[in-house]
């Protein structure tokens, strides 16, 4: 089986990928790390954030484990943005994880909707609270969630 975990970078969110890569390889799934990066010049006239990287085709995979950061109450402009690139997303399996610093809002419900909108679906989810970073506790917070997956 075939996993892809896509991430949008910051050291909270690149620490739990690597778990969640972790826990998946001890599932047996082949796991493909993917982080979301944005091109530095975008197109001026143009709604469509271009990607400097990440994977955007989900056909080869069996689960994808989406991570973003929250600040705030603020969604992630740049996963929500990746969410609308991708293809293939009908009939697949998909899990969240946010490292959150404050209070998640409407982020989880946000990427939740795109996902469901192209076919996909949500499996299960997780907010971490990153707000002091991450300590064992939080880290095997991260491990049970895909343990139950």
């Amino acid at each position: 089986m075939k996993a892809l975990v896509s991430f949008v970078g910051s050291p909270e969110t690149l620490k739990l990928a690597e778990v969640v890569k972790e826990e998946l390889n001890k599932k047996n799934y082949s796991v493909q790390l993917s982080e979301i990066i944005r091109q530095k010049k975008q197109p001026k006239k143009s709604k469509t954030v271009k990607l400097k990287s990440g994977e955007t085709s989900w056909k080869p995979f069996d689960l994808i484990v989406l991570g973003f950061p929250v600040i705030g109450i603020s969604s992630s402009h740049l996963m929500n943005d990746y969410l609308r690139q991708c293809t293939n997303i009908s009939g697949k399996q998909a899990a969240i994880f946010i490292a959150c610093i404050g209070l998640h809002g409407n982020a989880l419900k946000k990427a939740s909707s795109i996902i469901s909108f192209h076919g996909g679906k949500v499996k299960d989810s997780i907010v971490i609270s990153s707000f002091l970073g991450l300590n064992e506790k939080k880290i095997e917070q991260a491990k049970e969630f895909i343990k139950n997956l």
